[in-house]
């Protein structure tokens, strides 16, 4: 039960990380557009499945697209995402440029930051409590111990401890990569 119990943290870990990715900080990588989803076709579909994304300088990004047709498409579709860039189109490329990080909008980003690790930390606890459920289900029904119920339920909490120390190791990571 321990097992699948680190799995499923290991599984909001990683959930975590990729979310983290998608936050725009002080220096922005590829892995910000490419996820980033547009609607062509009346679906969306993420940029790096449109053309081939480059990265010019720490700020500015080069979209090949696939097919020309979608060029207006796609700047429409980045547009509307209120990202504050500016595009310009270059033959069958899109130039992507970011504006450099204002106090006001690193707050905004710190803030939405601070709701994500409260969410996953959320996600974690509910796990716990599952867990737990099943647990005293368990110990109710006399399948285990006594013993083995309060060992488990100490080797939860001990999980959700290291769970929540590597979220703030990571939220801490992002932060100062934001404000520097």
């Amino acid at each position: 039960m321990i097992n699948d119990f680190k799995k499923a943290l290991e599984s909001l870990l990683n959930e975590f990380k990729e979310k983290l990715k998608e936050i725009r900080g002080h220096r922005l990588n590829l892995t910000f557009l490419e996820n980033l989803e547009i609607e062509v076709y009346g679906k969306d579909y993420p940029l790096k499945a449109l053309g081939f994304l480059s990265q010019l300088d720490p700020l500015t990004f080069k979209l090949d697209v696939f097919d020309e047709t979608l060029l207006s498409s796609i700047e429409a579709g980045l547009n509307n995402r209120n990202l504050g860039l500016s595009l310009s189109k270059e033959k069958r490329s899109l130039i992507i440029k970011f504006p450099p990080l204002t106090e006001e909008t690193r707050k905004k980003i710190i803030k939405n930051l601070n709701e994500l690790k409260e969410e996953i930390r959320i996600k974690a606890r509910k796990l716990r409590d599952d867990f737990l459920k099943d647990l005293k289900a368990q110990k109710e029904k006399k399948e285990i111990s006594e013993d083995n119920f309060y060992k488990t339920k100490e080797a939860f909490d001990k999980e959700i401890e290291n769970f929540n120390k590597k979220v703030e190791e990571l939220f801490q990571a992002k932060e100062k990569e934001i404000l520097s």
